[in-house]
Parts: structure tokens; C-alpha cells; sequence
């Protein structure tokens, strides 16, 4: 867990972080453990430099209508920018690679299949609402399949204007694998 929470449903306030699970929280009071300091097994357990980072995210609503859990993710998965040198490329100077709606879903893996050259595409319901989520791919998408966790195909999806429908329920985890154009 990226985060914690205390709140209402007029306001609250979000501890994130990137790399520490003890929090716990008394009456108004969230806290985070930030090193255990242990004496079994191994009684130089956290001894040296420790870096982390956290941030404090105060909100109007509650965590949910807070896009708490999107905080989360944007502090522990950055978007990192690599300048390149100019070329002459096929994509314009502004390209999304993919947008998914509604904001109730977290995309958390876009990588190679491990069976061919298709795309995985995994992400989950974080907010307890069933939703029709619609993932608008990259120009050149053929074909698109529900597949378990293990990428075995469990249903063909339809494929209209590379935009692709999955109906998901509550809470649950989707992989979508979407075969594109030789080139």
C-alpha cells in the first residue's frame, strides 16, 4: 500500500510514501513507521543511510473522491522524459499511447506478451463501482482478448476505432491482450 488515510466525507488527509508499509492510526493521529530497528534476527537490521520519500496529501471529500489512490501511484511510478536527438519520426509531437476511462480503474502493467508480439494491458476497479471501462489504443490494434493472469484467453473483445470495452466489477483485475499490425 502506496498510502493511508484518515477522513471523512467533508475533508482528509493522505499519508503516501514510496517504500514503507507501518502505518497506523489513533483518533486523528496517522502514523508512519519509518524504520523497525529490530534486535532478532539480525541485530544490525537498519543500521546506515535509509532514503524514502513521503507526502502529505490533505483533501476536501473522502480518500475515494480524493483520488487518493492516483496520488499514490503518480509519487511510486514518476513518468520519466528522454530527450532524443530530432529524427524524422511517424508519430506528431503530442502522442498518448493510451487512455483508459472511467478514472475508477489504475492501469498498473503495459509490456510485451510472453507468448508473442501482442501487448498486454493489466488494471483494476479501485473505487467498489462496477464500470464499462474503455481503453483507447494506438492506431493499428487488430484484435483484442480477456485473458486470466497467466495471459490465457478467456474471451474475444470487440475492437471499434481502437477503442476496446471491458466490462469489469468491482475491485477486480483485467488483462486485456491487444495484438497490433505487423510492420
Amino acid at each position: 500500500m502506496h498510502w493511508a488515510d484518515i477522513s471523512d466525507d467533508t475533508h482528509g488527509f493522505s499519508l503516501l510514501n514510496d517504500c514503507k508499509y507501518g502505518y497506523d492510526a489513533k483518533g486523528n493521529v496517522l502514523r508512519l513507521s519509518l524504520l523497525r530497528s529490530p534486535e532478532w534476527p539480525d541485530p544490525h537490521a537498519d543500521e546506515g543511510t535509509h532514503d524514502f520519500t513521503y507526502s502529505l496529501y490533505p483533501h476536501g471529500a473522502n480518500w475515494r473522491e480524493a483520488h487518493t489512490i492516483q496520488r499514490g501511484y503518480e509519487l511510486n511510478y514518476q513518468l520519466f522524459a528522454e530527450e532524443a536527438a530530432k529524427h524524422q519520426g511517424k508519430l506528431p509531437a503530442t502522442h498518448s499511447f493510451l487512455q483508459v476511462q472511467p478514472d475508477n480503474v489504475v492501469v498498473t502493467a503495459m509490456k510485451k506478451a510472453e507468448d508473442d508480439d501482442s501487448i498486454i494491458l493489466r488494471f483494476y476497479e479501485w473505487a467498489g463501482k462496477a464500470a464499462d471501462v474503455k481503453m483507447q489504443l494506438p492506431p493499428g490494434a487488430i484484435s483484442a482478448a480477456e485473458t486470466d493472469l497467466m495471459e490465457r484467453p478467456l474471451a474475444n473483445l470487440a475492437l471499434h476505432d481502437n477503442v476496446v470495452t471491458v466490462a469489469t466489477k468491482p475491485y477486480e483485475i483485467k488483462t486485456v491482450k491487444v495484438r497490433f499490425k505487423n510492420k
